[in-house]
């Protein structure tokens, strides 16, 4: 099962604006998600993902501005059923129907076949629970089938708030690889969670949004910050008389170096005054989560709950 190639200008929200009791939880909130890309959607806890989300799944409705898919709106396209996959609350299912009944009812109104059902459920590791009652999984189990619904009909884009909540890590990396290959394929993905670091390891791009608006938007390489190689050497002392003579800033643990320049410049210098290495690698450092905590203020946010505060 896989998504719908081909050229395409993704996932477009332009201006899109929603209030409740006269205050806007999203305003005026325009970003893309690239055709053939995983977005991350990143924000604290009352931010306006969910809403966001909500609207582009057709679940509420924009108060202005619009979601466009490859330039169209969701309610114009010929099949969005069919078209758009919505990985959203793994909770509102009924609890008395099986995985089977659940998913073959999606395939019913979908016009799919049964072997859709067969292969989504495979898909999914849900084969051997089929005939189980939704009202007896846990919130793992119930995420699995929500995936499973939103895959089912081959979608060509992906709208995914929080689809490894409850998930074993099993689980979580099996929808992180999936998701990978599924952009590969030229499919759209529009992903929200609160896991920053899985988050960029699998977003091509990231958008942050807080109290509604958009604060900061980027691929997922602005985000980070590669500046430091770890090396080891047979003999420390000559290592880090190549760094003195180099003016190299270094850490020194034990055997283990922490240099403040390239792999490349360190193989370079320790050819040539005779050093030898059992170790060089890059150090990738993650800014992601600095930058959310600079850019973002939510109404739970840990530095507006101090331990001062605490007694």
């Amino acid at each position: 099962m896989g998504s719908t190639s081909g050229a395409g200008s993704g996932i477009s929200f332009e201006g899109v604006t929603k209030a409740y009791a006269g205050r806007n939880v999203v305003d005026s909130v325009s970003f893309a998600c690239p055709a053939g890309s995983i977005t991350g959607f990143l924000g604290p806890n009352g931010a306006g993902k969910s809403t966001t989300l909500r609207i582009a799944a057709g679940l509420a409705r924009a108060d202005a501005g619009e979601v466009l898919f490859n330039g169209h709106r969701r309610e114009d396209l010929e099949s969005p059923g069919r078209t758009i996959g919505f990985v959203l609350d793994p909770t509102a299912l009924h609890p008395g129907r099986s995985l089977q009944e659940t998913l073959k009812l999606n395939a019913i109104l979908l016009d799919l076949p049964p072997s859709a059902v067969a292969e989504a459920l495979s898909l999914a590791g849900l084969e051997t629970v089929r005939k189980k009652r939704v009202g007896s999984l846990s919130l793992g189990m119930r995420q699995r089938l929500v995936l499973a619904m939103a895959l089912l009909a081959g979608p060509q884009f992906l709208v995914m708030d929080e689809p490894t909540n409850g998930l074993d890590a099993d689980g979580a990396l099996w929808v992180r690889k999936y998701l990978k290959h599924f952009s590969a394929q030229g499919g759209t993905v529009l992903l929200s969670s609160h896991l920053l670091r899985d988050m960029q390891a699998v977003s091509d791009h990231i958008v942050m949004i807080d109290r509604g608006r958009i604060v900061a938007s980027g691929t997922a390489a602005e985000f980070s910050v590669s500046s430091r190689t770890k090396a080891i050497a047979v003999e420390p002392d000559r290592l880090a008389d190549v760094c003195e003579r180099r003016a190299w800033a270094f850490h020194l643990t034990g055997r283990e170096f922490l240099i403040d320049v390239s792999p490349e410049e360190i193989s370079r210098a320790c050819l040539e005054h005779g050093v030898v290495l059992t170790h060089l690698s890059n150090i990738t450092e993650s800014a992601l989560e600095e930058k959310f905590l600079a850019l973002t203020s939510g109404e739970f946010s840990s530095r507006n709950n101090t331990m001062e505060q605490i007694r």
